[in-house]
C-alpha cells in the first residue's frame, strides 16, 4: 500500500512541473492551427414519460394577439428520444483566405417517439387541448450528408 501512495505522490510532482505558462496566439499564429474539428455524438431523451402517456402533459403554447383577441398556439408533449451520430464541427478557410465554419450533418440519425403528441390554436390557453392542427411523432433511422457552411458577415 505505501509503495502505490509513493508512486502516485511521484506521478503528480513529475506533472505539476510539466506546466506552461498561457500565451495568447496573434492572428497569424492563429491562422497557423490547424486540426480536424471535432465530432459530436448527442442522445437525447426529453420528455419521454409524456409522449408514451405515463406522464402529465407539457404543453408549450405562445400568446397572439389580433385584433383585440389573443389566440393561442400550443404544443402538448413535445419530446421523445433522438440519437444523432457524428454531427461535425470543422474551422475552414474560403479560397479568398476568410473563415468559416463547416458543420456536417449526423450520419446516423434514430428517433423512438420524438415528436409531438398534438398541436393546436384555441383562445384559451387553460382548455384541454383539442389537437385542432394534428400532431407528428417520428420512428426510424435515417442517415444525412452533407453540411452547412456558416461564415461572418
Amino acid at each position: 500500500m505505501l509503495h502505490r501512495l509513493a508512486l502516485a505522490c511521484s506521478l503528480a510532482l513529475a506533472a505539476s512541473c510539466a506546466c506552461a505558462e498561457k500565451m495568447p496566439l496573434d492572428d497569424e499564429q492563429l491562422r497557423s492551427v490547424s486540426g480536424k474539428g471535432i465530432a459530436i455524438a448527442v442522445n437525447l431523451q426529453l420528455n419521454t414519460g409524456a409522449i408514451a402517456g405515463t406522464a402529465p402533459a407539457s404543453n408549450i403554447s405562445a400568446g397572439f394577439v389580433v385584433g383585440g383577441t389573443t389566440t393561442y398556439a400550443i404544443v402538448q408533449n413535445f419530446g421523445g428520444g433522438l440519437q444523432m451520430f457524428s454531427i461535425t464541427i470543422d474551422p475552414s478557410t474560403k479560397p479568398d483566405g476568410s473563415g468559416y465554419l463547416a458543420i456536417g450533418m449526423p450520419g446516423y440519425l434514430n428517433a423512438q417517439d420524438f415528436g409531438i403528441h398534438a398541436i393546436g390554436v384555441q383562445t384559451d390557453a387553460n382548455a384541454p387541448l383539442t389537437g385542432s392542427l394534428g400532431a407528428l411523432t417520428l420512428n426510424g433511422t435515417a442517415s444525412m450528408t452533407g453540411q452547412l457552411n456558416v461564415w461572418p458577415k
